[in-house]
């Protein structure tokens, strides 16, 4: 089975017209033509992902966020350039990254927005089934909104921090505040200043955030939004994990499918120094 042939059921099941207009999706880098030896999916397809996938003997990794570091200090809109920055074939990740690329003989993929909204399998739906929030009841595509028994903002925040398995994280509001109407604003909506009106929009008491942003923050306390901050990476891994679901009961079992998650390369320090 080629490269290409597992990236059309994807595809098929998921495609990009369902994303949105001018996303990068598709083919990154390698040979679609080459036979499939394994199929690993990931969250971003950092230098220790790609290393990882070659070691399992999968030559096809599939990502939901950017292979390459792009430059992202330049500011198209305002022609601002906030410092001096790399052109992104100078950029330290992006050549190691392409250096095991080739060395490997890997082919990337990237399916992003046309896999967040993708049913059953996808960023949205595999979230919403680990928090136990049953199926979205309004809302729309983007910001979908889900109705819970009364349920302390406490026991939420702990209910994500067990079932994503995660340590520290950031809760807004009243922690005994009861909430009915979740929406879910997944991965880096949040760093967007008042992405909050997205839930705010569709009823929401609580949004889950992937990443939020100080000033995300400070907008869901004035507007009296309780928000949860998940991660970026731990709101989207269970969508990756999804698609390595979806290609397991599709492909044959000679072909080996797994998730490596990306992880977190950072660590907490508290008062105790640990």
């Amino acid at each position: 089975m080629r490269i290409r042939e597992v990236a059309e059921l994807i595809e098929t099941y998921a495609p990009f017209s369902g994303g949105v207009a001018g996303d990068e999706l598709g083919l990154l880098a390698g040979d679609p033509e080459a036979e499939v030896t394994g199929v690993a999916t990931c969250w971003s397809p950092t230098l220790a992902v790609l290393e990882a996938a070659a070691r399992a003997g999968a030559n096809m990794v599939i990502g939901h966020e950017p292979l390459t570091w792009g430059m992202c200090g330049r500011d198209p809109e305002a022609r601002l350039s906030w410092y001096d920055e790399r052109h992104p074939t100078a950029k330290i990740p992006n050549q190691l990254r392409m250096a095991s690329i080739c060395a490997n003989r890997l082919a990337v993929y990237r399916y992003h927005s046309n896999w967040d909204w993708a049913p059953q399998y996808g960023m949205v739906d595999m979230l919403a089934g680990l928090l136990e929030l049953g199926p979205a009841k309004g809302g729309h595509r983007m910001v979908p909104l889900y109705v819970i028994p009364p349920t302390s903002l406490r026991d939420l925040a702990e209910r994500a921090r067990r079932k994503l398995e995660l340590g520290p994280i950031r809760v807004v509001g009243d922690l005994e505040r009861r909430i009915t109407r979740i929406a879910i604003t997944h991965g880096g909506f949040g760093q967007m200043f008042t992405s909050p009106e997205m839930a705010l929009n569709v009823g929401a008491e609580l949004a889950f955030f992937g990443e939020m942003l100080d000033y995300t923050a400070r907008y869901c306390v004035e507007a009296n939004l309780a928000a949860i901050e998940l991660g970026h990476f731990q709101s989207e891994n269970p969508g990756m994990i999804g698609m390595a679901q979806f290609l397991r009961a599709r492909l044959p079992q000679a072909i080996p499918v797994c998730n490596i998650p990306s992880g977190e390369p950072w660590r907490y320090l508290g008062k105790s120094g640990t």
